[in-house]
């Protein structure tokens, strides 16, 4: 197992347009950085569940975040670049920590988990849930009701909750049909 333990620094990063981007989480201790890609709605329920355990367990809640420290200048091949398969989530109320643990492919296949293991301050969680919110809400935007992504400018969105109803589609109307109909019947004449 990697244990960064206590982080220096973290945040959350889109990479790419929105409808195709990739998201990560990315850590910083020493001279040792971490990547752990994750999925959009799994970013973003990771953002609820931080904000949930510190409310639950937290001493400090209600209290404002000190400043913390930048990622700064990642590289572009950290010592953990994973694509994250399974991760825990826990908080540390004696020391105000929360604990990450995650676990790539690799490491469930070997039965060596986990296999990534770091700690964030409380004051660095408060300010990772304000990226991860920032970052959600720059992708396109939700269906209000299917809460799926809504396609870009000019695609219908198909809501299974419309019951196959669009208003972005034109539905042909009567007479375009008997004018059409009329243009076929001039074809046979011919």
């Amino acid at each position: 197992m990697i244990d960064f333990g206590l982080v220096e620094a973290v945040d959350a990063e889109a990479i790419g347009e929105p409808g195709q981007r990739t998201f990560r989480i990315r850590a910083r201790v020493g001279d040792s950085y971490g990547a752990l890609w994750i999925e959009k709605e799994q970013l973003a329920q990771l953002g609820r569940l931080f904000s949930q355990l510190l409310a639950e367990r937290s001493k400090l809640r209600g209290r404002p975040a000190a400043p913390v420290e930048p990622v700064g200048n990642f590289p572009q091949r950290p010592q953990v670049d994973m694509q994250v398969v399974r991760l825990g989530i826990d908080y540390d109320a004696e020391q105000e920590h929360l604990v990450i643990v995650a676990d790539d492919q690799a490491a469930m296949d070997r039965g060596d988990s986990p296999a990534f293991r770091m700690e964030l301050s409380r004051d660095q969680t408060v300010e990772l849930i304000r990226v991860i919110e920032e970052i959600v809400s720059a992708g396109r935007p939700l269906c209000p009701l299917c809460k799926q992504p809504i396609n870009f400018v000019g695609e219908p969105h198909f809501c299974p909750h419309t019951n196959g109803h669009s208003k972005e589609l034109e539905v042909p109307t009567a007479e375009a049909d008997d004018e059409d109909d009329d243009d076929d019947d001039d074809d046979d004449d011919e």
